[in-house]
């Protein structure tokens, strides 16, 4: 079982790199760029960049100048610098001005800083537009020094040609050339990840409709064929819902309805023929239990009759919807429509309204619960894309949480179950563990009122610096008795708001 473990493990790493977005590198290895946005807005061109780097990427005492430049042919354009500082923000400033001879204004400094988790920086600047920049390409020129060491420049191409959009991409506001958003990513006690394992029930209702007078003409089928192909339907309106693994039917109601064609009696007796008819066989299929199949049929459906004329614009309408209301069926209520302006508004309702009357709704109680891991044994695949999203959580958990690997995995388990909250929850977590406050918000967009939500809704907040609504979710979340929650309520009272 190890060893299928650890086979599994290596076939689901490799696929992570061959599917993972992957971002360019600088500096040895140890800067990563992504998020890239080049945007021309007016006469300048604005250069927009996420910048990640390893906690070890520098000693202490170390700084790094980092520079974007524009390169197309022998023309060249710097960009405003960044220093990284590897310890001490205040022991830089004696030596900033020699790295402010390069370039005129401030030079934006980030200090790592390990107790809070800064692992990353977004870079923001505008230059003056120039057209041979449309074909330029991108390069880092990465200056490391040290105290008392001789300065090494590295330079590495990351985008052999920059892609320039004529509309903004983000709102935020930097208001000064450079300018630096140093950002605090969360800690892994602040974010808290769901096991998709865990069992739980839940309910699930899907209403539809099956036209019964299409061009199938259903009600002209013999039982047979007319409830085969009524099984037929279901089966495919259910279909994607009953792959999700743990779902059943719990409960289905048809109801069939006929229009006024014909003998009354005749009607109600074929449509009691075709309810039983249709229920023997969905029982036989097993499209669910005896006691949770209902199936009745209404064999003129008056009430539906009534709604369609009022709205429909045929002629003599409000004297049709008066003999409709006053006059019983068995005292010839037909008769009197047929005979209502020489039989043209009951010919208008046998050729448009009776129609759309005859059809068959059904309602069906869907129960679902989560796989249990707890007492099976894990079933291993050979393809990563055929797990389960249980199956990927319990691999994931191979590794330590906020490690690239357990990561990596949880971001594959959002791409392959867009649908899955727990996916999109813990997809969302990790963003947060890398500073990414704008994938962690695509993740949550459509969970924002799921309390399971609530600890990450209320990290993201805070890390995006609204502390209000930050405090809101996470006071929600630890009444719920999120652990995770406690913890980074006490680092935006003591720390943050200090």
């Amino acid at each position: 079982m190890r060893h299928t473990m650890r086979k599994t493990l290596l076939l689901l790493l490799s696929f992570l790199c061959l599917t993972s977005a992957q971002a360019q590198t600088a500096f040895k290895g140890q800067l990563y760029i992504n998020e890239e946005r080049f945007t021309l807005q007016g006469d300048l061109l604005r250069v927009e960049l996420r910048v990640s780097y390893d906690d070890d990427v520098l000693n202490a005492g170390e700084t790094l100048n980092f520079t974007p430049i524009l390169k197309n042919d022998y023309q060249l354009q710097a960009l405003s610098s960044v220093v990284v500082n590897g310890k001490e923000r205040g022991g830089y400033e004696k030596r900033k001005d020699t790295f402010q001879k390069r370039q005129r204004g401030n030079i934006p400094v980030v200090t790592r800083d390990k107790r809070h988790g800064t692992r990353y920086f977004v870079y923001d600047t505008t230059v003056p537009y120039a057209e041979w920049m449309r074909d330029a390409a991108l390069f880092i020129e990465s200056e490391e020094r040290g105290w008392g060491a001789k300065p090494h420049v590295y330079e590495d191409k990351v985008y052999d040609r920059i892609i320039i959009s004529n509309q903004p991409h983000s709102t935020t506001d930097y208001t000064s050339l450079g300018s630096v958003y140093n950002g605090t990513a969360a800690t892994t006690d602040w974010v808290q990840f769901l096991d998709p394992s865990v069992p739980r029930n839940s309910e699930l209702t899907v209403t539809g409709v099956i036209p019964l007078t299409d061009s199938r003409k259903l009600l002209k089928m013999s039982d047979s064929k007319f409830n085969k192909a009524i099984y037929d339907d279901l089966m495919t309106a259910l279909e994607s819902q009953l792959q999700v693994p743990g779902t059943t039917v719990k409960a289905l109601n048809i109801v069939g309805y006929s229009a006024p064609i014909g003998n009354y009696k005749r009607n109600e007796v074929r449509g009691a023929s075709r309810a039983l008819s249709l229920k023997q066989y969905l029982m036989r299929n097993h499209a669910t239990g005896a006691d949770a199949l209902t199936v009745t049929w209404v064999p003129e459906d008056w009430d539906s009759i009534y709604t369609l004329v009022g709205k429909s614009s045929m002629k003599l309408r409000a004297a049709v919807m008066d003999v409709i209301r006053t006059v019983d069926i068995t005292r010839g209520r037909e008769d009197e429509l047929q005979m209502l302006g020489d039989g043209a508004p009951y010919s208008y309702m046998e050729n448009y309204i009776f129609p759309e009357v005859c059809r068959l709704k059904y309602t069906a109680t869907l129960s679902r619960r989560a796989a249990d891991l707890a007492t099976g044994t894990l079933v291993l695949k050979s393809n990563p894309e055929t797990m389960s999203i249980n199956e990927l959580y319990a691999v994931a958990l191979n590794f330590k949480p906020g490690s690239r690997e357990f990561n990596d995995i949880i971001d594959l388990s959002a791409r392959l179950f867009p649908d899955n909250a727990e996916a999109n929850i813990d997809a969302a977590g990790v963003a947060l563990l890398r500073g990414n406050v704008t994938a962690a918000e695509r993740y949550l967009s459509a969970w924002r009122t799921d309390p399971r939500a609530y600890n990450n809704l209320g990290v993201m907040y805070m890390l995006n610096g609204d502390f209000a609504k930050a405090e809101v979710y996470l006071q929600m979340a630890q009444a719920a008795g999120v652990p995770q929650a406690t913890n980074a309520l006490n680092y935006l009272r003591n720390v943050v708001r200090r």
